[in-house]
């Protein structure tokens, strides 16, 4: 699409108050960032500038990208390097008008690289505390169990979760990593245990696995809120649950393209989600691996599948109420969002009159 309107949307887009369901935290490291604590710490990265690190971030699929997602694990070692990923993740999101944002990270990855647990909540806890104080941005913790590397049986994760250690503002419990293989009937006992505490079930479901993984999902975990999901148009018994039952998908379209899930974001199934009824959120899931942002997903949005300046601020309205932030938070970007809607104080006076 070219033209005025699709020219005159990017600021407007900069602007959009936004909301994030969807982001790792181990995912997020810009390669300044990266480099910055390899620095630190002393790791090789394979790469002496943050330039050439860039160029490392390349991957054929899931697995690969899963590779270099651990190696890049390693730059995290004491509560100042989580701060400072933290702080860094925030100003990006600060720079976006991103005043709330879910973040999913993996405690018990870090346990088992040595990282005392002690350390990883401290760094949290410093940085989701400095990215409200420096930033104005709004941070809440998704802490998930990797699939592969958790026996189910142990709770580990939950357990860990409903500890004295834990970091504060966690709101839910997820489920990532490599979905082939650990479907999410094997972790049925840890969200039962979520679930009974009052955090969310929000677990990856649907992303390189078919519809079964979805409904495993549902069924067992009685998830809040799907991550991905794209998978979900194979089954339109499945489709016409999420939208009837209005659970929402945490879509993340630049991801899917990267790890070969979609041809492109063109051919992504952003819209025809959209278009059968289900909640979807937009989202960026590791967006310094896919080199992407919250306004890039938004734009790719607007300019592949339809999606109208009303109807971005609706996707961020879904978002929002899909969100577990606190009523106050709720309730300030509610209205900064209402105000974009046809009608709205902006609309009256003439500023997004073109939906």
């Amino acid at each position: 699409m070219t033209g005025p309107e699709n020219a005159a949307i990017v600021p407007w887009l900069k602007d959009l108050p936004k909301v994030e369901l969807h982001v790792h935290l181990e995912g997020s490291l810009r390669p300044t960032t990266l480099f910055r604590l390899a620095e630190r710490n002393g790791v090789d990265v394979g790469a002496s500038t943050p330039d050439e690190l860039n160029g490392l971030y390349q991957f054929n699929d899931f697995e690969d990208f899963a590779k270099l997602f651990f190696t890049g694990l390693a730059v995290l070692r004491s509560a100042e390097d989580f701060a400072d990923a933290t702080v860094s993740l925030a100003a990006e999101l600060a720079a976006q008008n991103v005043p709330y944002a879910e973040v999913t990270s993996t405690p018990l990855t870090h346990q088992r690289r040595g990282v005392a647990l002690e350390e990883y909540r401290d760094g949290l806890n410093e940085g989701r505390r400095r990215a409200r104080a420096d930033y104005g941005v709004d941070l809440a913790w998704v802490c998930d169990i990797a699939r592969e590397t958790e026996d189910p049986e142990s709770e580990a994760t939950i357990g860990y979760l409903l500890d004295s250690t834990a970091p504060d503002g966690v709101v839910g419990l997820g489920l990532g990593g490599i979905e082939a293989g650990f479907p999410p009937e094997l972790f049925a006992s840890s969200f039962a245990r979520a679930k009974a505490s009052g955090l969310a079930s929000l677990p990856h479901a649907g992303e390189t696995v078919g519809p079964e993984s979805i409904w495993g999902a549902l069924g067992s975990l009685n998830a809040d809120r799907i991550g991905h999901g794209v998978h979900s148009l194979a089954d339109p018994d499945l489709i016409a649950h999420l939208a009837a039952e209005r659970i929402p998908l945490e879509v993340a379209p630049s991801s899917n393209v990267a790890l070969k899930i979609s041809d492109s974001l063109e051919a992504h199934p952003l819209g025809e989600l959209a278009a059968a009824g289900v909640v979807v959120t937009i989202n960026t899931d590791d967006p310094a691996y896919f080199q992407t942002t919250l306004t890039d997903e938004l734009l790719a949005a607007h300019r592949f599948h339809g999606f109208t300046r009303t109807k971005l601020v609706a996707a961020q309205l879904a978002a929002l109420n899909a969100s577990y932030a606190a009523t106050a938070t709720k309730l300030r970007v509610r209205a900064e969002l209402q105000r974009l809607l046809p009608g709205g104080a902006e609309d009256q006076r003439g500023q997004t009159t073109r939906t």
